[in-house]
């Protein structure tokens, strides 16, 4: 039995239908307009990269720019497989661990853009450093695991405790953030996957290591 991947999903069809033209338009549309700013951010670096330069490269004009990308920062942020991330939680097994599905997620989404394109995760990840995408980087962090947690509570009827939640899915976050900065310090030559791996393994086997608290049974106020 073969496992379908986040590329592979992003050419089927969604509710038995495929992508409809307009929708299969609209994302190589935004592949090219991304394609041009990546490279005007290498060659000149993002702050001195308008938005303009970027639309004219792109052979488009402004106003058809912010149709795409509401902000210069969402050209770095966006890409095809943001909404696939929930889709592939939904589909996930209801009885399995929180923790288990987060890490399927993550891992599922990042090979699906690692494998599609390799070289524009490479530039967009190295833009992380940037001090004004930082703080949109950690945004879209804690919106994701909001989201996530949103989506458990639709699927398994009940309220899953946010704490718990918050805590799960920000660890493997930061364990994505790892992976991706030794790839990125390294030119992308490490297998990308095979670091993740060995994040995520060694979150799991860290919090192995952890001894829970004398005061576990304390409940913090704000936290129920």
């Amino acid at each position: 039995m073969t496992t379908e991947t986040a590329a592979e999903r992003l050419e089927q069809p969604r509710d038995g239908r495929s992508y409809d033209l307009r929708e299969r338009k609209r994302i190589r549309t935004r592949l090219m307009i991304q394609t041009e700013a990546l490279r005007l951010f290498n060659e000149k670096g993002y702050a001195r990269t308008t938005v303009e330069e970027i639309a004219d490269a792109a052979a488009i004009s402004p106003r058809t720019f912010f149709r795409y990308f509401p902000t210069k920062e969402d050209v770095v942020m966006w890409d095809e497989y943001d909404p696939l991330a929930l889709e592939l939680l939904e589909s996930r097994p209801d009885d399995e661990p929180l923790a288990e599905s987060f890490r399927m997620v993550v891992r599922e989404t990042l090979s699906g853009l690692y494998r599609r394109d390799p070289e524009r995760l490479l530039q967009r990840v190295q833009l992380a450093s940037v001090p004004e995408l930082r703080a949109r980087f950690l945004e879209e962090q804690t919106d994701g695991v909001a989201a996530m947690a949103s989506l458990f509570a639709r699927k398994r009827g009940t309220d899953p405790d946010e704490l718990s939640l918050r805590v799960i899915g920000s660890s493997l976050i930061a364990a994505v953030f790892v992976a991706l900065d030794l790839w990125q310090r390294d030119g992308g030559k490490n297998d990308l996957l095979a670091l993740l791996d060995q994040a995520t393994d060694a979150l799991a086997e860290g919090m192995r290591e952890l001894q829970p608290s004398a005061n576990t049974a304390t409940t913090v106020e704000g936290t129920r």
